[in-house]
């Protein structure tokens, strides 16, 4: 499998998970929304803790230019990370509002972000890389 192919399928499951968050929301199923925020949190942040510890170093390592688009990765990963608690924080306290406030701004960021990785880094990954770091995911 490619790491195109592979870590695709991760934002693939990522986004499924993100999605049950506002309709859990919208069915004022407010326990159901906040288990599916912390499934979706959990596992965004494995994806991101693969990405910054296992691949991005290999890309560094075997491609010096992918180190700017790299930097530009890890930053929207902080910025994700930091929407994550506001996340929380709506589905905890039941703010219908909120949510849809910080679903909107994440889901932005993230089809932002994803198109980037997608078009740019995991192409150069395959490229670059045996498949063996995968394993490791």
């Amino acid at each position: 499998m490619s790491y195109q192919e592979a870590m695709t399928a991760q934002h693939r499951s990522c986004d499924a998970a993100f999605a049950e968050i506002e309709q859990a929301a919208h069915r004022k199923d407010w326990v159901a929304a906040a288990e599916a925020a912390r499934i979706f949190i959990t596992q965004t942040k494995a994806h991101f803790r693969f990405e910054e510890e296992v691949l991005f170093p290999a890309l560094e390592a075997a491609t010096p230019m992918a180190g700017g688009p790299v930097s530009v990765m890890c930053m929207e990963h902080t910025q994700m990370r930091e929407l994550f608690g506001e996340l929380r924080t709506a589905a905890d306290n039941r703010d219908i509002a909120f949510l849809h406030d910080v679903v909107e701004t994440l889901l932005l960021l993230m089809q932002q972000h994803n198109m980037k990785e997608e078009n740019i880094l995991y192409p150069i990954a395959d490229q670059s890389l045996s498949d063996g770091l995968l394993g490791r995911f």
